[in-house]
């Protein structure tokens, strides 16, 4: 296999970020036009205990882009394959989320995050009551959140603010799997894994203890936190508490993967919005990426955009860019007036969530990256 090319300004603020203390390891993807313009590794996968150093191989809790690279498109697919519609009252798939304005959120404003919900609920502390904590992680603790969240009362009119929600997304891995007959995980190997090719993008189901075997055999992980409330540094196990005790595989966060299946899932999107590649509908994907016309939201359905002032994209990115973060230290931008793919995942988390100083890090990274392929 030949040496993946690498820019040396992306090499110096890559080493740059591990040297300071940014995060321990980091990958960084560079695709342009369809060719890997820069691909390098730096730092490694775990400073308590020290790890290996970071690799092509090397697999990130990917988090929030569990969103944009599982929900999201699998989202899209139940629309192309005629199980789902965007304007389906979500109280028609899911009989319990009704009453108190639930029947006016829509699957759109579930992607869109204007139902009305809540950013945020911490269920993973009710979960880890009931029982002696004996339902973290299982199939009982995944149905204990899915109660509270059908239970939630919408804080404001759904469709009239903006405001990123985990919860509609996991509202959306529950419409998914009651519309397609499986779990999101099993939908995400044969919807999307599987036909794309991707051995290294996959979730950990910690309420099958085999499966979970199965899925880390023969991995290597990143570590992200030490974790005060699990009591163990996270390495192969999804940090998003919610996740957590859900029993590893949400809409919201739980998957796991290196960068260029990453980068793959990108390449997806973007083909078909591009009309070179029809993995997707061409014409939903357009829709997809339509940013809101909510005042003040960024959002298009499921993706972010850069934001006018302060944006983690920096300010340089075309004006049709998509994008997400995850709150572990990953992000994905795609620009396609440029037909650029940026991808970067670290592990900034580790040892702890503390450290933010990936805030710092990533707009002047992405800044130097737009300088460099206009």
């Amino acid at each position: 296999m030949s040496q993946p090319r690498s820019h040396p300004d992306l090499l110096r603020l890559m080493d740059e970020g591990v040297a300071g203390g940014v995060f321990p390891g980091g990958a960084l993807l560079v695709r342009v036009r369809g060719e890997t313009a820069h691909l390098s590794f730096h730092g490694r996968r775990s400073l308590e205990p020290p790890g290996g150093p970071v690799d092509a191989l090397t697999c990130f809790d990917l988090a929030s882009l569990t969103k944009v690279l599982a929900t999201t498109p699998l989202v899209l697919l139940a629309i192309q394959r005629g199980l789902l519609a965007l304007d389906t009252p979500v109280h028609r798939v899911l009989e319990d989320f009704a009453g108190q304005g639930r029947e006016a959120v829509t699957v759109r404003m579930l992607l869109e995050h204007s139902s009305g919900l809540a950013a945020w609920r911490p269920y993973y502390s009710e979960v880890a009551s009931a029982a002696g904590g004996a339902w973290l992680a299982t199939a009982k603790g995944r149905l204990a959140a899915r109660r509270m969240v059908a239970a939630e009362t919408p804080e404001a009119p759904p469709g009239s603010r903006a405001l990123y929600s985990d919860l509609g997304f996991m509202l959306l891995d529950w419409i998914l799997e009651r519309v397609s007959g499986q779990p999101i995980d099993t939908l995400f190997s044969q919807w999307l894994a599987g036909p794309l090719g991707l051995e290294s993008l996959f979730f950990v189901n910690l309420a099958s203890p085999a499966e979970a075997a199965r899925a880390r055999q023969g991995r290597a992980f990143a570590a992200t936190e030490r974790c005060p409330w699990r009591g163990r540094t996270l390495v192969g196990e999804v940090h998003d508490e919610n996740t957590y005790a859900m029993g590893g595989v949400g809409g919201q966060a739980g998957l796991f993967g290196a960068i260029r299946d990453v980068a793959a899932v990108a390449g997806a999107w973007l083909g078909s919005f591009l009309g070179s590649g029809g993995f997707f509908d061409r014409g939903l994907v357009e829709q997809f990426w339509q940013r809101s016309t909510l005042p003040g939201s960024t959002r298009t359905l499921g993706f972010d955009t850069p934001s006018l002032q302060a944006s983690q994209a920096g300010s340089r990115f075309g004006p049709r860019t998509v994008g997400h973060l995850g709150f572990t230290g990953t992000s994905l931008w795609i620009d396609p007036d440029r037909e650029l793919i940026v991808v970067l995942l670290t592990n900034r988390v580790h040892p702890t969530r503390e450290n933010e100083a990936i805030k710092r890090f990533r707009p002047v990274l992405h800044e130097r990256v737009a300088e460099l392929w206009r």
